[in-house]
């Protein structure tokens, strides 16, 4: 039976705590009014989102006058700044329960975070248009993951949303305006990276997150998500890192998802994560949008421009152009980033040493991977509690074979090894993250990730509207195909992977309860 996401009853709104106490409800306005059908307007300009640090005087201009428009209208206008904020508050701190469900509606850590997200910020550009009288008015994009040297950087807190008043959020980190670096691997504490290291790292995690790492749409976009599901059940690559790491980074209101609406920077951040899918669709394979029903007909209400609430379809949402806007043209170099030869694996031929990690030599690769044990898949009552100690465990390869007879359509060329994590268990309302490492039994926190053997990360942002004590549960899965190709060990029996927790939320509690590798 189909059982796809439909819109919580309005009505219906619980309480969301968030900082400061002060807003003891994320909800949007109540009056119980059907939702108009979302119909697309053809007769739009096509709008093009400019990188904000490319913005001349005149869009700036423009941009500020917006929010300036948009925070003068009353409290209560579905259409105002503090509404607005309101409505990603409401999704993601589980105001509102699924239709004819107990369970709480989330849109994070799901198929759902890139549609759902892409719908929001849609109709928010609509509105500023709306107060500027301008249908060709488009929102920037802040482009952080453009490592690029030459000013104006792209790769720090743009200006304007400094140096213009309806732009400026005051509680941002102090520590991380420019000319420092978008650290895209934050984890709560600072790196201790030079420019040249941490461009590298991010380089690198850009490349693994969209390019290495998310050759398949369940990879890049996350865990499946029908109506009855529990909530949260796994993210997708970017929404893991670089998306929650620019968050943790921005500091202040983007710290919190319960208050990152409230900043403006927000939204310029979700446009240049809404132009990485266009971005990672352009790659090819099977890097394509999800066909199942379940997604494309899943749905969500917003408050348009003429404050009228529309209802929304996931398959409505896979075109920019059909829905009149498109991304400026920006270099992506990550794309074929390289990380530095830094180790070689346990599998290897000779001992390396760097960054204050030693690989083992050769002769001892052998016995190392049979003295390390295997935690094996999840099984019930079995679990392992990180807390300030890298975990490493033996996973075995299941047999290919069996995977390409069940999947027919897949050639072997397409085949993606998966590296799943099972069992995920962080505190809401903590920051936490621990990166994920094969063949590397000696990594540590101060292990860059601009090495061959850094698979992925994981990365949790407080979550306040749930309970202290109440723990975030997820599956991590990456893509670990290339990485073993790229470590020269495909056709190993067995791989070793290392767990680091690392940054604020070292000491945090985080359980996992299986590791395996599945093929998709």
């Amino acid at each position: 039976m189909a059982s796809p996401i439909q819109p919580p009853d309005l009505t219906q709104c619980q309480k969301a705590d968030v900082p400061g106490g002060s807003s003891p409800k994320c909800c949007l306005p109540s009056d119980p009014v059907k939702a108009t059908d979302f119909q697309i307007d053809a007769s739009l300009p096509m709008r093009v989102r400019m990188a904000s640090h490319l913005l001349d005087a005149a869009y700036i201009t423009k941009y500020n006058r917006a929010y300036e428009l948009m925070r003068a209208l009353p409290d209560d206008d579905p259409r105002s700044f503090s509404q607005q904020a309101s409505v990603h508050c409401a999704f993601c701190q589980s105001a509102y329960l699924q239709k004819n469900s107990n369970e709480k509606l989330q849109i994070h850590f799901s198929w759902l975070f890139y549609p759902w997200h892409r719908w929001y910020l849609y109709f928010h550009e609509r509105i500023l248009a709306k107060m500027l009288n301008d249908d060709t008015f488009a929102l920037p994009f802040w482009n952080w993951d453009n490592q690029a040297i030459f000013s104006p950087l792209p790769n720090v807190i743009p200006a304007v949303f400094i140096e213009k008043p309806a732009l400026v959020d005051n509680t941002r980190a102090p520590s991380h305006q420019p000319p420092t670096l978008v650290d895209l691997t934050y984890s709560g504490k600072p790196g201790g990276l030079d420019p040249e290291q941490q461009r590298a790292e991010n380089n690198n995690l850009m490349h693994q997150e969209l390019v290495s790492g998310a050759k398949t749409p369940s990879l890049f976009f996350g865990q499946a998500y029908r109506a009855g599901d529990a909530n949260a059940p796994g993210p997708g690559s970017v929404e893991r890192a670089p998306h929650t790491a620019v968050h943790l980074w921005t500091g202040g209101d983007m710290g919190n998802f319960g208050t990152a609406g409230r900043d403006p920077i927000f939204y310029s951040h979700h446009a240049n994560v809404d132009r990485l899918w266009n971005v990672w669709k352009s790659l090819g394979g099977r890097r394509k949008d999800i066909t199942d029903p379940d997604w494309l007909n899943a749905e969500f209400v917003f408050y348009d421009e003429n404050a009228t609430l529309i209802k929304v379809k996931v398959g409505d949402a896979v075109s920019t152009e059909k829905l009149r806007y498109t991304y400026q043209n920006v270099p992506n170099p990550w794309i074929t980033h390289i990380s530095s030869p830094l180790s070689i694996s346990i599998a290897g031929t000779k001992p390396v040493s760097s960054n204050g990690v030693a690989s083992p030599a050769a002769a001892e690769a052998t016995s190392l991977l049979e003295e390390i044990e295997e935690f094996g898949e999840e099984v019930e009552g079995k679990f392992k509690q990180l807390a300030g100690s890298a975990f490493q465990s033996k996973v075995k390869r299941p047999v290919k074979d069996l995977f390409r007879t069940l999947k027919k359509q897949i050639t072997d060329e397409e085949l993606e090894e998966v590296l799943v994590i099972q069992g995920v268990e962080v505190p809401s309302d903590k920051i936490s993250k621990f990166d994920v490492f094969i063949n590397l039994p000696d990594a540590n926190d101060k292990t860059s990730i601009n090495i061959p053997e850094f698979a992925g990360t994981f990365v949790n942002v407080p979550h306040l509207g749930m309970a202290p004590g109440m723990n975030r549960k997820a599956t991590l899965r990456i893509g670990i195909g290339d990485k073993l190709e790229q470590l020269g060990i495909k056709d190993v029996s067995s791989i070793v992977v290392t767990l680091v927790p690392k940054g604020q939320g070292k000491d945090v509690p985080i359980v996992i309860k299986g590791i395996k590798i599945e093929y998709e």
